[in-house]
C-alpha cells in the first residue's frame, strides 16, 4: 500500500510545536474560554436589549463548550486534573475590566471588537503549528471554535451596527483592552495568578430588562388580565416569556458566580442558559401568533429577586434547580402543553413537549450538583432543602395574586402549586430520579391529578 501524501509545506517545522509547547498554549486558550463564559454570563442579566440578551446566552454555551473540549484535550496530552484547575484561577486584565464596567455597549464593543478577534487570531496561528497527524484530536475542535468564534463577531458586529454604535465610539476603552489582552507567546500567557471574573461576584439585585418593559418588583401588583381571549392569551404568554428570560438569567449567573464547582457543572449551567434562551425565542414566536409584543404588560422577575435574597449557594442551588426547574416546572409544562391541545394550538404544543425534555435535563442537573455541592461545602443536604422551602414559601406569599383570572384554560404563570389545578407528572418524576414514595407524597400533597405518559 502506498503511503497518503500530505502537504507538509503548510506547516513550518521551525515554528510547529512539541506536546508541552501545545498543553501551555492550549492551557491559556482553555482559561481565555473560562473567562470569557464567566465575563459574559455576568452580563447576560445586565444587558438590557432582548437581541442582546439571546444572542449572549448562546454565545455563553458555546464558549464553554469551547473550554470543555479544550479541557479534556489537556488532560489527554498528560496534564493532571490539579493543574486544569488552577487554570481557572488566573485572568488577564482585559476580563475583568469588561466585568466591571458599567457601559453595556462597552462591554460589547470590547467583547467582539478587540477580545473574540485577538482571540480568533491567536487560535489561527497556533493552528498553523499543530503537528500533522498526533494532534489531529486539536485541529478537529479548533476549527469548529474558529468557525463559531467568526459567527460570535459577526454576530456582535451587527449588534452593534443595529445600535448605531461606530467604531469611534468606544475607541478610548478599546485601546486599554488592547494592552489588557493576554499574550499567546509569554510563558504564562501574561495571565494573573489569583485573580478570576466572578471571584467577588458583583450582580444585580434585579435584571434590565429592554427599554419598553414595566419591570415590577416582585411583590408589586400586576393588573387584570383584559378579558378578551385574545388579550388574556396575550398576557399568559407575556408572562411566560419573562419566566423563561429570567431562568437564562439565573443560569448565565451560576457560570458566573459558582467558581468553586468543576467546569462540567459550569458547562451544564451555560446549556441550561442557552436552552431558557430558545424557550424564550419560541415563546416570543407564540406571543407575535396571538397578536401581542414585548412590553404590552408589565412584567416580573421573582425567581430572580429569589435567588439574590439567598445568601447559601446550596439553598440558591436547591430553591432554582431542585424545586422550581425539577418538582415544580416538569407539572407546570406539562399543564401548558395540554392547555394548548385542548385550544387547537398544536404547534404550540409541541414546541412545549421539547421544553418538557428540556426541563427533565434541568431537574436532573439540580438533584446531581445541589448535592454535590453540600457535600463539598459540608452543608447538610436535607437541611438545606428545607430552609430552600420554607425561604421560597414565605417569599411567595408576598406575591399577590393577579386581579382578576382567565377563562381560558392555559393555566396562567404560578400556577396553583398545591390545588385542583395542579398536575403531577409522574413520568417526568421517575425520570428525574424520585422514588415511589416521594411521589406518593407530592401527589397527596398538592392535592391535584395525575399524568403519566409514554417514553419515547
Amino acid at each position: 500500500m502506498g503511503i497518503p501524501a500530505k502537504d507538509y509545506t503548510k506547516v513550518n517545522p521551525d515554528r510547529m510545536h512539541d506536546v508541552t509547547q501545545n498543553a501551555r498554549k492550549l492551557s491559556i486558550f482553555y482559561t481565555i474560554e473560562v473567562e470569557l463564559s464567566r465575563l459574559i454570563g455576568s452580563w447576560v442579566p445586565r444587558v438590557s436589549g432582548m437581541a442582546e440578551k439571546l444572542a449572549l446566552s448562546r454565545i455563553l454555551y458555546e464558549d464553554a463548550d469551547h473550554a470543555n473540549h479544550i479541557q479534556i484535550r489537556l488532560l489527554e496530552l498528560r496534564l493532571t486534573e490539579k493543574r486544569v484547575d488552577e487554570f481557572r484561577q488566573r485572568t488577564a486584565p482585559c476580563f475583568t475590566t469588561l466585568e466591571h464596567v458599567d457601559d453595556e455597549v462597552a462591554f460589547m464593543a470590547g467583547l467582539f471588537r478587540v477580545v473574540k478577534p485577538a482571540l480568533l487570531a491567536d487560535y489561527r496561528r497556533h493552528i498553523e503549528a499543530c503537528p500533522p497527524y498526533v494532534d489531529e484530536p486539536s485541529v478537529r475542535f479548533l476549527r469548529q471554535i474558529i468557525a463559531e468564534q467568526e459567527e460570535h463577531i459577526g454576530k456582535g458586529l451587527s449588534l452593534l451596527a443595529d445600535r448605531g454604535i461606530t467604531w469611534a465610539d468606544t475607541a478610548k476603552m478599546e485601546a486599554q483592552l488592547r494592552d489588557e489582552l493576554w499574550d499567546l507567546t509569554a510563558s504564562k500567557g501574561n495571565l494573573t495568578d489569583g485573580s478570576f471574573v466572578g471571584k467577588n461576584p458583583v450582580s444585580p439585585p434585579r435584571p434590565t430588562w429592554p427599554n419598553g418593559v414595566e419591570q415590577l418588583p416582585a411583590t408589586a401588583d400586576m393588573p387584570e388580565y383584559p378579558g378578551t381571549y385574545d388579550g388574556d392569551m396575550q398576557r399568559v404568554v407575556h408572562d411566560l416569556v419573562f419566566s423563561e428570560l429570567e431562568a437564562a438569567e439565573i443560569f448565565a449567573l451560576y457560570v458566573y458566580e459558582y467558581h468553586q464547582c468543576p467546569w462540567q457543572f459550569h458547562w451544564e449551567s451555560a446549556r441550561i442558559c442557552w436552552d431558557e434562551a430558545r424557550h424564550v425565542e419560541l415563546l416570543l414566536n407564540v406571543l407575535e401568533r396571538y397578536g401581542g409584543h414585548v412590553g404590552q404588560f408589565p412584567a416580573k422577575a421573582p425567581g430572580y429577586e429569589e435567588f439574590m435574597h439567598l445568601q447559601s449557594p446550596v439553598e440558591r442551588m436547591i430553591m432554582v434547580s431542585v424545586i422550581a426547574e425539577g418538582e415544580v416546572s416538569t407539572d407546570t409544562q406539562t399543564q401548558h402543553r395540554e392547555a394548548f391541545r385542548k385550544m387547537g394550538d398544536d404547534l404550540t404544543a409541541m414546541l412545549k413537549d421539547y421544553e418538557m425534555a428540556d426541563e427533565i435535563v434541568h431537574g436532573q442537573f439540580g438533584r446531581r450538583w445541589a448535592k454535590s455541592l453540600a457535600e463539598q461545602l459540608d452543608v447538610d443536604y436535607d437541611s438545606a432543602f428545607k430552609a430552600a422551602r420554607a425561604a421560597l414559601s414565605k417569599f411567595k406569599a408576598q406575591h399577590p395574586d393577579a386581579k382578576g383570572g382567565s377563562q381560558i384554560p392555559l393555566v396562567r404563570l404560578g400556577a396553583d402549586e398545591e390545588g385542583s389545578k395542579r398536575t403531577v407528572n409522574i413520568t417526568a418524576k421517575k425520570l428525574l430520579g424520585y422514588s415511589d414514595e416521594e411521589i406518593d407524597r407530592l401527589v397527596k400533597k398538592s392535592g391535584g391529578t395525575t399524568i403519566e405518559e409514554k417514553t419515547v
